[in-house]
């Protein structure tokens, strides 16, 4: 059954831990193992082909150009091979190249996207090849029949090599990306501040007040950009309980320190608010949190493609509280029954934990006591179900944490436990420790450099870098 929640009063949380110490860095990775995927295909507004599902070294073959909603093709046989191209899109649309299947299959092309004479289509976007040895798709070609336009950069997939064709966006003409989202320009929900890059703020994922996010990125990228960038979805901290409705410092907009380098490596920023146990009347203890993550997450799925960001490349990221939030959204199976959104509605690339809990259970009377009062209802069921270590498994996205040698707010010895569970099933996951820090950066002044260094150099020895 669905677990709910009421209101509940908020319960106070451990700070900060502090102090020196050694350092100590652990690296654990292991070959993610291969996933069934669908070959699927679709052209934004001209129209879709669908590719059939695949199974080892086969896919189905792709559906009719032009189809409003065609799908399906050929059922898997060990005999066909590579994704479904994708269909034509309409005058200026976009179109996206197949799924390869597990095994040795290949991502689909992309379609074309042709325009109008003179005026250039948008970008093509290539198919995913989903493990090691099989091939990323071509990128369609983008542009006018008698104007001048590249191809879109290839998608990929999985450890895919090679990867598929490259190329810039069309040289002439404008395309209509779509119908925007909806910003909720009487919120009350601070917004990001980012110097020299564009911010869409409160953007609206859910009806209620805390469910707003905000969209940042370079001005040459987003909605009327040419680049398609990686993405990273945000969580803030605060121990689940502290938001933009105090003062302790925490919301979105204090998550500077972590976008503003998101930011500088190339990345489009979806910085999120949500629900915590704050005792007024926009509040909610767990799991409210952690569904609002879910739900964020989906939402920020569903728009990549209108602002240009890359599906294959979306990873979540967030920092104490919000660490382990990105913990549960990238590791959540659908078991977790937490409604109303499913962790298989989206797909996460890569998980950076900034010093997040990764055993609830085991902190109910620490630092996850404010977000589990001792008079909540299905209280245990509850902290089972948001708890990392309850997914434990091969088959996750890639994973690093990143946490202070000294943290003892967030225990450092969980999150290496956490890591360790991990690298036993066979899944890609490291831990990396900041020498001499507590909880968060701060201190000591080598902290912030030597956890950026981490995070970035994993993230692009990954594959899920600009």
């Amino acid at each position: 059954m669905p677990i709910t929640t009421s209101f509940h009063p908020r319960f106070t949380a451990h700070r900060a831990g502090a102090g020196g110490g050694g350092a100590r860095r652990t690296r654990r990775v292991a070959a993610m193992s291969g996933l069934l995927a669908m070959g699927l295909a679709c052209g934004c507004g001209g129209g879709s082909g669908g590719g059939g599902a695949g199974v080892g070294t086969s896919t189905g073959s792709g559906g009719a150009s032009g189809a409003i909603s065609s799908s399906g093709g050929a059922p898997a046989a060990p005999t066909h091979t590579g994704g479904a191209p994708a269909s034509s899109g309409g005058s200026g649309d976009q179109a996206i190249g197949g799924t390869g299947g597990t095994g040795a299959s290949s991502g689909g092309s992309g379609g074309p996207g042709p325009g109008p004479s003179g005026s250039g289509g948008t970008l093509g976007r290539g198919g995913d090849a989903s493990v090691a040895v099989g091939s990323g798709g071509s990128g369609g070609p983008s542009g006018a029949p008698t104007g001048s336009g590249g191809k879109a950069p290839a998608g990929t997939g999985g450890s895919a090599t090679p990867p598929g064709g490259n190329g810039g966006a069309a040289t002439s003409g404008t395309s209509d990306p779509g119908t925007p989202p909806v910003r909720d320009t009487a919120s009350k929900v601070p917004i990001s501040s980012a110097p020299g890059y564009t911010v869409e703020g409160n953007y609206a994922y859910g009806p209620l007040t805390a469910q707003r996010l905000d969209i940042i990125y370079p001005p040459t990228a987003g909605p009327k950009g040419t680049q398609i960038l990686p993405t990273v979805l945000m969580f803030h901290g605060g121990a689940w309980v502290h938001s933009y409705t105090n003062n302790y410092g925490s919301g979105k907009d204090h998550m500077s320190t972590f976008f503003d380098r998101f930011l500088a490596h190339g990345y489009l920023v979806c910085n999120a608010e949500y629900r915590v146990n704050d005792n007024t009347v926009d509040g909610a203890p767990a799991p409210a949190a952690a569904q609002d993550a879910l739900l964020a997450a989906k939402w920020c799925w569903d728009h990549l493609d209108y602002f240009h960001g890359d599906k294959t490349k979306f990873v979540v990221t967030g920092a104490s509280a919000g660490g382990h939030l990105a913990l549960f959204v990238g590791m959540a199976t659908a078991d977790a029954m937490l409604g109303p959104t499913n962790p298989t509605d989206f797909k996460i690339a890569g998980i950076v934990d900034g010093y997040g809990p990764a055993d609830i259970e085991a902190e109910l009377g620490g630092v996850a006591a404010g977000w589990f009062p001792a008079d909540l209802p299905n209280r245990l069921a509850i902290a089972k179900a948001v708890n990392p270590m309850t997914y434990v498994r091969k088959d996750i996205p890639p994973l690093i944490c990143v946490q202070g040698s000294n943290d003892h707010t967030a225990p450092i010895g969980d999150s290496i436990r956490l890591i360790d569970m991990l690298t036993a099933a066979g899944a890609d996951a490291m831990i990396h420790q900041v020498a001499g820090a507590g909880h968060g950066f701060t201190t000591p002044a080598t902290a912030w450099p030597d956890a950026e260094k981490a995070m970035f150099d994993w993230l692009a020895a990954e594959g899920i870098s600009k």
